[in-house]
């Protein structure tokens, strides 16, 4: 079983896991007496629970977007651009909520989502690096 098997599903996964991503960061689910109000308040090792879902939110997206567009296998340029691609994805995301009323920019948030992006990155270098060598030895 390859990844380019699955490819066209990674795609389909990717554009819905983005949509996904856009309607989190813009709708009003974070205030005080929304949904999910309470998860600023919440901390894990003194970081706020909010920042660990920001980072954790961003992993998968590039995970599909690496897979679903055959990015390994594309030359160094290319994963270049995914990665600088994903890093504006992230930012973009965050300065999406300026106009906003009900929601607020926060450079923590601007950071976590970055910080996704690069352990999403970090990920799939290890998982091409382990899959080179199981494949010389």
């Amino acid at each position: 079983m390859t990844l380019d098997k699955y490819q066209s599903l990674y795609k389909k996964l990717a554009v819905v896991y983005t949509v996904l991503i856009l309607l989190l960061v813009t709708l009003p689910i974070n205030g005080e007496d929304q949904f999910l109000g309470k998860l600023n308040d919440n901390y894990v090792l003194q970081i706020r629970y909010d920042y660990i879902s920001h980072a954790f939110l961003f992993i998968p997206w590039i995970i599909l977007i690496w897979w679903g567009w055959s990015i390994a296998a594309a030359p160094k340029r290319k994963q270049l651009a995914v990665g600088v691609g994903g890093l504006g994805f992230a930012i973009f995301c965050e300065y999406l909520q300026l106009p906003l009323t009900y929601r607020t920019f926060n450079i923590n948030d601007l950071l976590a989502n970055s910080l996704g992006i690069c352990l999403g990155l970090l990920f799939l270098w290890v998982w091409e690096r382990v899959g080179m060598s199981q494949q010389k030895g």
